[in-house]
């Protein structure tokens, strides 16, 4: 594994598929029976294909208009530690640590990230992108973030703010742009604004919306129209990049990100 790395004491794993293990039980099936249920498991089997998974992640969700993660450590030496926590089979760029509960493809390290394996103060960035939202304890999260970053390091936040259900496995919160920053009040601010546009806002619930009312409350047809009714309106995105300027445009953004240093 990456010579970079540098283990708190005790942290236990073991190796398989060439990854780092750290829980006991680690497997790639959602067993949730939330409404999204049919949603989820395509979510999965595109997963097994990072290739195929990141087209419709960029091309029929929400548009990504404000920073990008790839975009901030473009400029980060090869010699430090950047790790993606929650990172599921998306590579952002060679060299980048995966972190993820689940085994995908492309996950480096397979651990609880409320419960990181990493040394204190031992990792120059981290990145945590729509993740937050999935998991009961952000706030442990956040605190272990600031953990393993070293003095002046850089983190990475992205959370949703007008977005529908969308579990994986659960899904429990929202966060305005006032919101973000209060999550995370212990890091020195450098940039905060607009991830995703309020056109792709719209387009999810639309969607979400049309497909519950032609679905006569059939759950797999919702959810079968709701994907229809995503990719057909996902041109509109392009409007995104006309008023994501707009101050108003924070009222409705389907979500933030937060540029940040430790303190």
């Amino acid at each position: 594994m990456d010579r970079k790395l540098i283990l708190k004491k005790g942290a236990d794993f073991f190796l398989k598929d060439e990854k780092m293990v750290f829980v006991k039980s680690a497997n790639n099936s959602f067993t949730g029976e939330n409404s999204d249920k049919l949603v989820n498991k395509i979510k999965l089997f595109l997963k097994k294909y990072p290739v195929l998974f990141n087209f419709a992640y960029n091309f029929f969700g929400a548009s990504p208009v404000g920073r990008d993660a790839k975009a901030i450590i473009k400029e980060i030496d090869a010699d430090k530690l950047i790790v993606n926590l929650g990172s599921g089979a998306r590579k952002i760029q060679e060299g980048v640590v995966n972190v993820d509960f689940y085994p995908f493809k492309n996950v480096d390290i397979v651990a609880d990230i409320s419960d990181l394996p990493f040394a204190d103060s031992s990792v120059d960035v981290v990145i945590n992108e729509f993740v937050l939202e999935h998991v009961p304890n952000p706030e442990e999260i956040v605190a272990e973030i600031k953990r393993i970053l070293k003095p002046g390091g850089i983190v990475y936040v992205s959370v949703p703010f007008v977005m529908s259900f969308h579990s994986s496995p659960n899904d429990y919160y929202r966060w305005s742009k006032q919101g973000l920053r209060e999550l995370l009040r212990d890091f020195q601010e450098d940039d905060c604004g607009i991830k995703c546009g309020p056109t792709s806002a719209m387009r999810y619930v639309v969607s979400e919306w049309l497909a519950t009312i032609l679905s006569f409350n059939l759950i797999q047809l919702q959810q079968l129209l709701f994907m229809f009714f995503m990719v057909v309106s996902s041109p509109l995105n392009l409007f995104d990049f006309l008023i994501s300027n707009f101050k108003s445009s924070e009222n409705i953004a389907v979500g933030f990100y937060f540029i940040g240093r430790k303190k």
